[in-house]
């Protein structure tokens, strides 16, 4: 018998547990579909050796419930992935989440029925259910992917991806590991498991701008303090481009001496964490001469902590500069690259031509013999899960048709033709340049926000205009205009890891997390502008 609820949502991850509590404050009856067996969302599938936040634990923790704020502590600035886990799972206990949560339900289709106006999902397992909305939590970052090399399938060793880590411990003692990828993920594993390899192999195709995390234990009187200003820390985060603890100088980096510009690249790279990011001057984003400069003192920085000076110019950027991507976070990364077991190859001079019985062969001389592969090579980003289901709205549309010349969406949040349909952290939204959770609870409270005005006012479905969709979706577009964010069309950013159909288009929100607070809350005291009530 197929149950009906008010709401079903799609994943148990700080998205899907935020709404799933926030529809029980509505006093609505939901479900939650997870295709893992517990909670966690990214914090469940992504156990990776070093894995942890690059948000301040503080910042990034729910600011909805002064009871769960007080009695949590965190360990660490930017806490692991085990502490991760363990909050999310304390919030699923304390808020009685865990009852209307199915795991081990991936979702297969969600098909709209016109005539009931009810969706109706159904996993891959067979379950099924209806409800009058469905909200998407399914992530910006989940659609993982292996790289099309020939012969992945054909490695004797074990293949290992970073977004489908195993839970028990994998033994690298004396192995030959190779790494594909080296975006925060590959920073993160590398870092911490040099030390045990036999032999690590990077294989590097773009190098990234890493700065130093600066992470350390937190002593009972520093978790108090936060405790005590976490008013103010979150309200900081609500004032900030990104969401952060950092703002940027309102200066521009040409209103002082060189000098001065240096002195404040050298404090905020010992403050850590995305102050070198977010904390520096306003134009960062624009001036491609400045961008350049704070790219040179990062450069001068390998190059001091590098010995190998070959190694050192292969982990240096030579195609991005600083801030056209979200720089890893990192502790001794570059360090690492000094023992004699650790290594990098350069996939743009030498490709990888196989994936091998025996390891990975590139166009160079040598063929590389290996005991593990790991797959650091990301995800179809923000559109991947979504168009992985099979999603019809209206008169049978499929979202992957409706996509089929890239996404269209209205605030990142409705697409026409699949009413009462909401995605929380889709395309055309801020949140890859936001800490997560800040722009989860904005989001998530908009929808059920949303949802408590149509029971208030007895509409039944709410569909954005084709027209509303157009203009904001050319609205992200243009936000990306004259930043050096928009020269960067071969990153995931505009879905350069996506299929064909979605490849050079922005797929964000580039005009900062306040100004898309100020237009949630305009649409919304016009009566819900660009969206049809019925």
């Amino acid at each position: 018998m197929t149950q009906k609820f008010d709401a079903i949502i799609i994943g148990a991850g700080v998205s899907g547990l935020y709404a799933l509590q926030q529809l029980h404050e509505l006093g609505l009856s939901a479900h939650v579909f997870e295709a893992g067996t517990g909670v966690g969302g990214t914090w469940y599938w992504n156990r990776y050796p070093g894995a942890r936040f690059d948000s301040e634990s503080y910042s990034y923790q729910y600011s909805f419930s002064k009871e769960l704020l007080d009695e949590w502590d965190w360990s660490e600035h930017f806490a692991g992935q085990p502490e991760i886990e363990r909050y999310l799972n304390r919030v699923a206990d304390k808020f009685d989440l865990r009852r209307d949560i199915e795991f081990n339900a991936r979702v297969r289709s969600v098909k709209y029925d016109k005539d009931e106006e009810l969706w109706e999902v159904q996993t891959e397992n067979g379950k099924s259910a209806r409800a009058q909305f469905v909200l998407a939590a399914t992530g910006l970052l989940s659609a993982h992917q292996f790289p099309d090399y020939p012969g992945v399938e054909s490695f004797e060793g074990q293949s290992l991806h970073t977004a489908r880590w195993p839970k028990e411990a994998i033994d690298f003692r004396g192995k030959r590991v190779g790494m594909i990828g080296s975006g925060p993920t590959a920073v993160q594993i590398l870092q911490t498991i040099a030390p045990e390899v036999g032999h690590l192999k990077l294989f590097q195709r773009t190098a990234n701008w890493c700065t130093p995390l600066r992470n350390g234990d937190l002593d009972e009187a520093t978790q108090l303090k936060f405790k005590q200003s976490a008013p103010e820390i979150f309200a900081t985060c609500k004032r900030t481009f990104g969401g952060f603890i950092h703002d940027m100088d309102p200066r521009s980096g040409f209103d002082v001496s060189k000098e001065e510009r240096w002195a404040k690249y050298q404090e905020l790279y010992e403050q850590g964490g995305f102050a070198l990011w977010l904390g520096n001057f306003y134009d960062l984003f624009s001036s491609r001469e400045l961008a350049e400069e704070v790219s040179e003192f990062l450069a001068e920085k390998i190059r001091e902590r590098v010995k190998d000076p070959i190694k050192a110019e292969k982990l240096i950027p030579k195609n991005h500069p600083f801030g056209t991507k979200r720089p890893p976070g990192e502790k001794d990364y570059y360090e690492a690259f000094n023992r004699d077991n650790v290594d990098v190859v350069d996939l743009r001079a030498t490709p990888i031509t196989a994936i091998t019985p025996t390891g990975i062969q590139t166009e160079g001389p040598e063929d590389h013999d290996l005991d593990i592969i790991i797959y650091a090579t990301g995800f179809h980003s923000l559109t991947g899960e979504l168009l992985r289901i099979d999603i019809q709205g209206e008169d049978g549309l499929s979202l992957q048709e409706k996509w089929s010349d890239g996404p269209k969406t209205n605030l990142g949040i409705q697409f026409s033709g699949f009413p009462n349909f909401f995605a929380i952290m889709g395309p055309h939204n801020p949140a890859t340049f936001c800490n997560i959770t800040r722009c989860v609870e904005n989001n998530v409270e908009w929808v059920i926000g949303c949802i408590r005005y149509m029971r208030e006012n007895g509409y039944k479905t709410i569909e954005t205009t084709v027209e509303a969709e157009e203009s904001w979706t050319e609205q992200c577009y243009e936000s990306v205009k004259g930043t050096l964010l928009d020269e960067m069309q071969d990153s995931w950013f505009f879905g350069n890891n996506n299929p064909e159909n979605v490849r050079g288009r922005f797929l964000m929100y580039a005009g900062g997390v306040p100004k898309y607070r100020e237009i949630f809350a305009d649409v919304v005291a016009k009566g819900y502008e660009g969206f049809e009530l019925r």
